[in-house]
């Protein structure tokens, strides 16, 4: 006998509820970027049985026209610190040593290290192979301090850390901060009595260009943003493919099918009509998950929904509004088609140039963007080959402020696919509507040519 359809149900939320529900994990500690200018070298010289104290401490990073970097710290201690390790040098290596091997460092294995005491201040200096990598424009960058989880945000923890580029560069890009000078850029310990702070941010990168010029500014701007592209590749794709491949397809179909659309789907009315009852119906299987399954899934579906809520408003909006623009007054098939042109390239732009904060834009009115692909479609306009590639670009945007993950993670990639593709099928009715807004824009044309003759 076959299963009652219902338990199918339950099987299906069963199995894709564990790919929706949020995942909950602690934010990994912030790492010190030079480790021994604070409270982990004391620690560290606690535990071989000097009880020290930094009094004061600096780190400065050489980076050097091949990538290596060099690092030295100076660390002022204790009278009394200072004494017993004048006395027996091997406990100050064996204290530095083990402050990069057991505490939360920005650098965990430093390579050439060298430790010396002079009076009150330790040096201690190594290197760091391949700090920077070289981007066209001649662009240097930095990011020995980038972290991605599970390791920690940076942060100062000297009372001064200076990067300092090779001869004849300047600083074009550092995290926030800092103050830049030629080919140098410092940055001091906060006085607010924060802990972990000043943070340097996940993505900290110092760029040096040949000069601070507007074309070394331009080359260093594309070159963080792919160094950050790369930093957050494989999360951004495990967020983006599947929905950019869901409305790429979406559009490809719409391009070769959108004549073929159900009867009255077109019409502003019928589709707010649609919407109402599309709304109802996700409502009482959010209340059904919720009562079968648990508050897990009905915080899912309570998220989805939410997202969805205003692209559904304004969906219904538009659609109405086009029924009474279409039969108030229509424009030549030129001007809606140059509209729609204008259109897909005014969106294009913003989600380009305003990511990641254009990502709102998709969260709120992507469907919008398929009214004047509708347009074209109905046109024959070359520009509607473009329809798959601009849909998938949303989802890649509406992606970049979700990574990297950290922490409590509210959105899971399967519940950004669901809020995407619920956008497509909001997208479905005004693809519709744009091209009837084109043929009869086209038809009125045609009837106004045959009037004149």
């Amino acid at each position: 006998m076959r299963p009652p359809r219902v338990v199918l149900v339950i099987v299906a939320i069963a199995v894709v509820v564990p790919a929706l529900v949020p995942a909950t994990a602690a934010a990994p500690p912030p790492e010190g970027v030079c480790g021994v200018c604070g409270s982990a070298f004391e620690q560290s010289a606690e535990e071989v049985g000097v009880d020290a104290t930094v009094v004061e401490s600096d780190l400065a990073v050489h980076v050097s026209a091949d990538g290596d970097s060099r690092w030295t710290a100076h660390v002022v201690l204790s009278r009394p610190a200072a004494d017993r390790f004048a006395a027996n040098r091997t406990l100050l290596r064996r204290a530095v040593e083990q402050t990069y091997a057991s505490y939360r460092t920005a650098v965990d294995d430093p390579r050439n290290l060298s430790v010396g005491l002079d009076d009150r201040t330790v040096t201690v200096s190594f290197t760091v192979a391949d700090a920077a990598q070289r981007y066209p424009g001649d662009v240097l960058l930095f990011d020995a301090f980038a972290r991605s989880p599970p390791d920690g945000e940076p942060y100062v923890d000297a009372d001064e850390l200076s990067v300092h580029g090779p001869t004849g560069t300047a600083v074009t890009h550092a995290p926030a901060g800092g103050t830049v000078d030629g080919n140098r850029v410092v940055w001091t310990a906060s006085e607010d009595g924060r802990t972990y702070s000043p943070r340097l941010g996940r993505e900290a990168s110092v760029a040096f260009g040949p000069n601070d010029g507007l074309p070394s500014r331009a080359a260093t701007a594309v070159a963080v943003r792919g160094h950050s592209l790369d930093v957050i590749g494989p999360e951004l794709r495990a967020y983006a493919l599947a929905p950019a491949a869901l409305l790429g397809i979406v559009a490809v179909g719409l391009l070769l099918t959108g004549g073929r659309l159900p009867v009255g789907a077109d019409l502003g009315r019928t589709a707010a009509r649609w919407l109402a009852v599309g709304v109802g119906l996700y409502v009482a299987l959010a209340a059904v998950a919720f009562l079968l399954v648990g508050d897990g899934l009905g915080y899912v579906l309570g998220v989805v929904g939410i997202g969805l809520a205003p692209q559904a408003f304004l969906t219904a909006t538009v659609a109405v509004v086009t029924d009474y623009r279409d039969v108030a007054s229509g424009g030549s098939a030129a001007s809606v088609t140059s509209l729609a042109v204008l259109a897909v390239l005014g969106w294009t732009l913003a989600l380009v140039l305003g990511a990641p904060a254009s990502a709102l834009l998709v969260l709120t009115v992507g469907p919008l963007v398929f009214l004047p692909f509708g347009v074209l479609a109905a046109a024959g306009h070359r520009a509607r080959l473009l329809f798959p590639v601009v849909a998938a670009l949303g989802p890649v945007v509406a992606a970049l402020p979700l990574v990297p993950r950290v922490g409590v993670v509210f959105v899971t990639p399967a519940m950004l696919t669901l809020l995407l593709a619920g956008s497509a099928v909001l997208g479905v009715p005004l693809f519709a509507i744009g091209r009837r807004l084109s043929s009869r824009a086209t038809s009125a044309a045609g009837s106004a040519d045959g009037a004149g003759d």
